[in-house]
């Protein structure tokens, strides 16, 4: 197993421990806010910072992605992780017992 892989195990191993609710709000807030200012960045050359991000409509804008983020987005990368974790133990146990 590479380690990589190894490196892996372990720290989902920490995040599974932390909880399922944790990491999403983690991930989810993480993502929705990193998300939201990266798609408004390419308005810059036309308006000034000011008018794009400290306005009542980024602000909407901004609660709509964590909305998402923290009901939607947090899923699929939890289930895509937790697949991922299960295989890899899995392949971690039979190389063990080999």
């Amino acid at each position: 197993m590479k380690k990589i892989e190894e490196n892996f195990i372990e720290s989902w191993e920490l995040v599974r421990k932390h909880g399922r609710n944790r990491y999403a709000l983690r991930t989810g807030v993480l993502w929705s806010v990193f998300t939201a200012f990266l798609t408004k960045i390419f308005e810059l050359s036309a308006y000034s910072f000011k008018e794009i991000y400290f306005t009542k409509s980024f602000l909407n804008y901004l609660a709509l992605f964590i909305l998402v983020g923290i009901v939607l987005f947090w899923q699929f990368i939890w289930k895509f992780n937790e697949k991922r974790y299960h295989a890899l133990k899995k392949r971690q146990e039979n190389e063990s017992n080999s």
